[in-house]
């Protein structure tokens, strides 16, 4: 990956903005991401961060009536949000003599975005039928996310569904719309990013005038909750109708990226070696490992490290979970691992590469890597602190999470769609359902 120079300024007002200029694309990528997601919604309110990002869609002042898509699709550009844990997540691609016309959009809704009643009932209802579609409207739905977070985590933050319930979501109001935005949607708490074929010099001139005077004011800090370690597996069992294999999702605890890059690091070369493997031999059980429930380096601490598979008749859930950790012993002990791990490493640098080839995703992951961590240009780091990973961290990572205990989510063929209640710590003690 070709590495633009990576500017970053902060405004009067708090914003920081980041800006990697390359003059070979004639597109350009614009995110802007503010530091609040799901983790950050009270009780009672899951699915409000994920309904207010659909909202911020629907009007500002200069553009009301959801005029924002018009603005942008009439501009030959597309525009989207996402709503993770740690934070809300807007995007655009724009051919690059549209920069000001996108910037313009952030900075009209950055400063008045505009809540009505009907915009409210209206997203709701879409929101809704998303809510639908990812969790009932498919075999498996809400497996691994967002089951497997109440199996794994005790707190509210980290354990409740980011989508929430449409009876809950159904007593939104405008004025609640407000507040939030002003508790979360402040200039300080948020990072605008550039990314793709633009002048560094003008980009800088547009975004002071039109970002520049959006007054400061304080926003909330992050949720307070902090989950404790773990000390003994969890393990919770349901049943899902119209599947013939059971599924298994297993989630380990990741170090903290922030406090231990390395070692969250050597996890994700883990997940990497762990993907594809055959656990069982002789058995059609394959397993699916990545670091975080949407990607890696995603989420604060906690994050985890995600496992599933499809189980055939005969094989117990249990006895992939201790495949799964005879695995990792082995990978701690073995000197191959030297040379697994660097074919890891190169697996992730072509994968990477080709991904932030695109203007807009590479707005994105800098963007974040900004906001979570104060470090964009990790974007561009990234590949060569995997292939300089010591042979050893993986080792020690490797007996770590062998060692460790998890989290299981059990979904078993039945009559009718169960999801887990109480959690077990011994699975064999979890009755059957269904």
């Amino acid at each position: 990956m070709a590495r633009p120079p990576v500017h970053r300024m902060t405004l009067g007002n708090g914003l920081r903005v980041v800006l990697a200029p390359d003059g070979r694309v004639p597109v350009v990528g614009v995110s802007v991401h503010y530091g609040v997601g799901f983790r950050s919604e009270p009780p009672g309110r899951a699915g409000f961060a994920h309904l207010f990002e659909h909202l911020m869609f629907r009007g500002s002042e200069n553009l009301p009536d959801g005029r924002f898509y018009d603005h942008i699709l009439g501009n030959g550009g597309e525009a989207n949000g996402t709503t993770r844990q740690d934070y809300t997540e807007y995007f655009q691609k724009v051919p690059a003599a549209q920069l000001g016309p996108a910037l313009f959009s952030e900075a009209d809704r950055m400063r008045a975005p505009l809540f009505t009643e009907s915009a409210v009932r209206e997203q709701v209802a879409g929101v809704a039928r998303e809510i639908a579609e990812a969790t009932v409207g498919r075999v498996l739905g809400g497996f691994p996310w967002p089951a497997l977070p109440g199996v794994a985590y005790g707190t509210w933050a980290d354990a409740h569904d980011g989508y929430g319930r449409t009876e809950d979501l159904l007593a939104t109001t405008p004025e609640e719309c407000a507040d939030f935005f002003d508790r979360h949607y402040a200039p300080g708490n948020a990072v605008l990013t550039v990314a793709g074929g633009f002048g560094a010099e003008q980009a800088r001139a547009w975004v002071e005038r039109l970002f520049g005077d959006i007054p400061a004011r304080p926003h909330a800090a992050g949720p307070a909750e902090t989950e404790g370690a773990w000390t003994r597996d969890r393990w919770a069992a349901g049943t899902e109708p119209g599947i013939g294999r059971t599924a298994v999702a297993f989630a380990h605890r990741l170090p903290d990226p922030r406090a231990d890059l390395d070692g969250y690091l050597a996890h994700m070369v883990l997940a990497d070696l762990l993907g594809g493997h055959r656990p069982i031999p002789g058995a059609e059980v394959v397993l699916e490992s990545g670091c975080g429930f949407f990607e890696p380096l995603d989420a604060l601490d906690p994050d985890t490290l995600v496992t599933t598979a499809l189980l055939p008749d005969g094989i117990e859930a249990v006895r992939v979970r201790d495949a799964v950790r005879g695995f990792l012993a082995g990978r701690a002990a073995s000197p191959e691992t030297a040379v697994l791990a660097a074919e890891a490493a190169d697996r992730f640098g072509l994968r990477h590469h080709r991904r932030h080839g695109d203007p807009m995703r590479l707005a994105r992951s800098l963007g974040r890597m900004e906001l979570l961590f104060g470090r964009a240009p990790l974007v561009y780091d990234l590949p060569e602190m995997m292939r300089a990973l010591p042979a050893e961290k993986v080792a020690g990572a490797a007996a770590s999470l062998a060692a460790a205990p998890l989290a299981a989510l059990e979904l078993r063929p039945g009559p009718h769609r169960t999801r887990p209640g109480a959690r077990a710590a011994d699975p064999e003690a979890e009755p059957r359902r269904g």
